[in-house]
């Protein structure tokens, strides 16, 4: 089964970005660090915030990107109603697909708990 993902799941203006920077809480995984804050719409949106500092290669950076767009396809229904910008951390370089992958779900399944929780 495909999950779609609609322009209406992206961060895609600066000011959404920074926005999400200035207001919302930050959430460590051990490759990448999440921004999270409610966004008022009827479901969670994603944007990424991968630069050269980490990943220097072009392929890397989208490889990353790519990952996380996956997992937010499969996650994305049990969110909740939040803005996600993903930047990678120091250790992004060290990892693999699969432990990427697996750092990103970890991340965003405690995001969906916690949000869970609060209600």
């Amino acid at each position: 089964m495909t999950r779609a993902f609609p322009r209406t799941a992206r961060l895609l203006k600066p000011e959404e970005f920074d926005a999400t920077f200035q207001l919302g809480r930050r959430e460590r995984g051990r490759f990448f660090m999440a921004v999270v804050r409610p966004n008022g719409l009827e479901s969670a949106r994603i944007g990424f915030a991968v630069g050269k500092k980490h990943l220097p290669a072009a392929h890397d950076r989208n490889l990353v990107k790519r990952i996380g767009r996956e997992a937010f396809r499969a996650a994305r229904e049990h969110l909740p109603a939040i803005d996600i910008v993903v930047a990678p951390g120091r250790e992004v370089s060290r990892g693999d697909r699969v432990s990427l992958r697996g750092d990103l779900d970890a991340l965003l399944l405690r995001l969906q708990t916690a949000a869970a929780a609060a209600k």
